[in-house]
């Protein structure tokens, strides 16, 4: 009977210091990581881009509102209003294709592209005195230029059932292209009129990775979130043109132009929706979502004795589809 309790008493024992230890619990197993089956196919995709665009830091305002004003006999008082440079919205577009080949590798080449001219008016500088104002207003224009060509190699993998990443690296193109003009007239002087016209461009080219993620809902419905960066190695150019004329005769005319080597980075991001559709002859995807691309101080340009430069991002909507098929 002594041996039964001393046994039972160590059970017990062992019993409650496992209760008190706490168990393993469940053991989680990972998914896991695999890359297609391999196959051959092509697809081909359009997208609308409905984007703005923005320069930011010198070029980022449109000039400056001077204003003066002249008491009797005194003071003078100075007010200066920066005007920020409140792009309109534009559309663009961007093609691509792809060819799909071996465990889930592609070779995708794809081109954006975005154009659109802002036109406001305003008053550049006034001087308002008890005798009458005198204002000098303006018509500014500018056109922004942008076109990016992507050459990449992708491969896809599968993270589980639901989640997979194609990472993909290669090179970029890129072009980005600013047209300004400006005429600025004046009350105080009949048909004197000053106008300026200016150009800023920069060309370049180099590496680009990135990486596209994507969480499969089931149903052919599922999101994604893109990242991709760039270092671009390129010339930045500019061309500045000033004129003055009175009643139609040129009084002075001055020019500035330069040129420089630059090395622009560019980051850029994607977030959006996909609905699948499986056809007969392949599937087809459409896409909506929403994109933002930053090159930094891709734009310069020389004024007096200073020197402005600017990043250029564009951010939008971006929608459209792609249809991928089989190569037998």
């Amino acid at each position: 009977m002594s041996n039964l309790k001393k046994t039972a008493v160590a059970v017990l024992a062992l019993g409650s210091s496992a209760v008190f230890a706490g168990t393993m619990g469940p053991v989680c197993t990972p998914g896991s990581v695999t890359v297609p089956c391999e196959k051959s196919a092509w697809d081909f995709g359009a997208k609308a881009l409905y984007l703005k665009s923005m320069l930011d830091a010198d070029l980022g305002y449109a000039g400056a509102d001077l204003f003066v004003g002249v008491g009797t006999p005194f003071p003078i008082t100075l007010d200066v209003r920066d005007n920020d440079w409140n792009a309109d919205w534009g559309w663009g577009f961007m093609l691509e294709g792809s060819y799909h080949f071996s465990t889930g590798n592609d070779l995708n080449l794809n081109w954006y592209h975005f154009s659109k001219t802002t036109t406001q008016n305003r008053n550049l500088f006034g001087v308002f005195t008890p005798a009458g104002d005198i204002v000098f207003p303006g018509r500014f224009s500018l056109e922004p230029k942008w076109d990016a060509v992507n050459l990449e190699f992708g491969q896809h993998v599968d993270f589980g059932e639901f989640k997979n990443i194609r990472f993909h690296g290669g090179v970029q193109y890129a072009r980005i292209e600013h047209d300004g003009s400006a005429i600025v007239g004046t009350n105080l002087v009949d048909d004197l009129t000053i106008g300026l016209r200016s150009n800023m461009r920069f060309n370049g080219f180099g590496p680009r990775i990135g990486a596209d993620m994507s969480y499969d809902w089931g149903n052919g419905f599922g999101i994604y979130a893109n990242g991709a960066t760039a270092l671009l190695a390129g010339t930045s150019k500019y061309d500045l043109n000033a004129a003055v004329a009175f009643d139609g005769d040129l009084l002075v005319a001055a020019r500035r132009t330069g040129s420089k080597d630059a090395m622009v980075p560019e980051i850029e991001g994607k977030l959006g929706a996909t609905y699948t559709y499986a056809m007969a002859q392949g599937d087809l995807t459409l896409d909506v979502g929403w994109m933002w691309a930053n090159y930094f101080n891709a734009q310069h340009a020389r004024i007096l004795l200073g020197s402005q430069e600017s990043d250029f991002s564009v951010t939008g909507l971006n929608f459209g589809a792609k249809w991928v098929g089989n190569v037998a």
